[in-house]
């Protein structure tokens, strides 16, 4: 598939080298979905009394499991808002075109609401504001 980055003369300009970096990141998204699937809910092996929070000593497994979800969790919403901010209307849509191996086409034959102008200028917005948030 070929990235077309947006155009030196463009608003949404972003250097190549951000913009390889925020595609990549973008190619990650279904990887952390399905992590965050398989990465076990540690919330519920702290255990909770009236005093105090009692985890294990040394090395706590839990507590790294929860950073790594939160970590994880943290760059799927990182996704998710931006595209939101991008346009709340087609934001699926832009998820859906940025994350996964789909061409403009192919989404618009899945019944894409929006033309392929369109999509293209709000994708490149979408780019440009996570290369910001990254």
């Amino acid at each position: 598939m070929r990235y077309r980055r947006p155009n030196k003369n463009s608003k949404y300009w972003i250097e190549p080298e951000l913009y390889d970096t925020v595609v990549h990141f973008c190619r990650c998204y279904p990887l952390w979905l399905k992590e965050l699937e398989t990465l076990p809910d540690s919330s519920k092996a702290i255990s909770y009394d009236s005093d105090r929070v009692q985890t294990s000593g040394g090395y706590d497994v839990t507590s790294t499991l929860a950073l790594k979800r939160v970590e994880v969790e943290r760059k799927v919403d990182l996704i998710r808002t931006t595209a939101m901010i991008a346009d709340s209307t087609i934001w699926e849509w832009i998820i859906k075109g940025t994350t996964e191996h789909y061409s403009v086409q192919d989404l618009i034959q899945q019944g894409m609401p929006c033309s392929r102008n369109y999509f293209s200028r709000v994708r490149g917005y979408f780019y440009y504001l996570l290369s910001k948030r990254i």
